[in-house]
């Protein structure tokens, strides 16, 4: 079936292609592909960062980068305050840097205060941050959240249980697999929620489907400065993901590069172009699949974050 072009979209030859794109974006692209099939091969050893519940009893700090890290001195999210619920709690990913948790609930107040509903927080990171087996490339120091785009209607009215906080399922507002929006399960609140988040200074970037920052690019018209942190990206159909920029003071986090993009150029165009469409529908010439790295070691103060009594 011939596949019909949203308005805006360019035509064969005028996108950008996927080996002119350079530097971070294009190394981050193929990194993301390696790493699912790594995550989903079934082959992940046992992982000492899930065995530890409890937070180190040492000072907060965010170690390493996003990918690459641990964190020490953690501070556990609370179940539900003003505008916000987690959910998931099952997975015992609920713990933040200090620094998040302060955002969380502050931006979580601004959410409710602008009578936008009550967030259903996601994944943060383990106790003491570090890797995952399976689920999670990044979320590794504390800085990171996924943030549900739809809001449960219990979760409006009252706390959640345990079994629903583990079971109620988000809503996507994308269909991955087709890539476009699920125009049913829109919700208008989510612009107003995004903007609320990227005009915080502390925060870094927003990751979000593809679909979904083209509708809000053509949303915002010329009003769009605080979409230039919002970056498209793989997946994020069901749930947008913040990260914050390294906290003031925490000298063994390594930032990650700003965003300098403009706010809706042609690194979105690339999401809709042909040689996109060959990524995901696996036609796209085939490449000889690069030898695999080896992980990077992790950084040496996180050997004695895992050693370190708990809080």
């Amino acid at each position: 079936m011939a596949r019909v072009r949203g308005a805006g979209e360019r035509k064969p030859g005028e996108t950008p292609k996927f080996n002119s794109i350079k530097g971070p974006m294009r190394n981050a692209i193929t990194a993301t592909l390696i790493t699912g099939a790594l995550l989903f091969s079934g082959n992940a050893a046992a992982n000492p960062w899930e065995e530890v519940h409890s937070p180190s009893s040492q000072a907060s700090a965010s170690i390493g980068n996003y990918t690459n890290g641990c964190l020490s001195g953690a501070e556990e999210m609370p179940l539900r305050g003003e505008g916000f619920q987690l959910v998931r709690t099952g997975r015992d990913r609920h713990y933040a840097n200090p620094a998040m948790i302060e955002f969380l609930k502050d931006f979580s107040r601004d959410v409710a205060r602008h009578d936008l509903g009550r967030l259903q927080i996601g994944d943060m990171s383990m106790a003491r941050g570090g890797p995952f087996s399976s689920g999670h490339k990044s979320h590794q120091m504390g800085l990171d959240v996924d943030i549900w785009y739809s809001q449960d209607w219990r979760a409006q009215k009252r706390p959640l249980t345990e079994w629903e906080r583990d079971n109620i399922s988000a809503i996507p507002l994308a269909d991955e697999r087709d890539h476009r929006l699920i125009e049913d399960n829109w919700d208008p609140k989510v612009p107003g929620i995004l903007r609320l988040a990227a005009e915080d200074e502390r925060v870094e970037r927003i990751f979000v489907h593809p679909t979904i920052k083209r509708r809000m690019c053509k949303m915002a018209g010329d009003d769009n400065e605080w979409l230039r942190k919002i970056r498209p990206w793989w997946g994020h159909n069901y749930h947008f993901h913040v990260r914050l920029a390294c906290p003031e003071g925490d000298k063994y986090c390594k930032p990650q590069r700003p965003v300098r993009n403009p706010p809706c150029g042609d690194d979105l165009d690339w999401w809709f172009s042909d040689e996109f469409y060959a990524l995901l529908n696996g036609t796209a010439p085939k490449s000889r699949k690069p030898e695999p790295k080896k992980p990077k070691p992790m950084p040496a103060q996180c050997k004695r974050v895992l050693a370190a009594p708990g809080q």
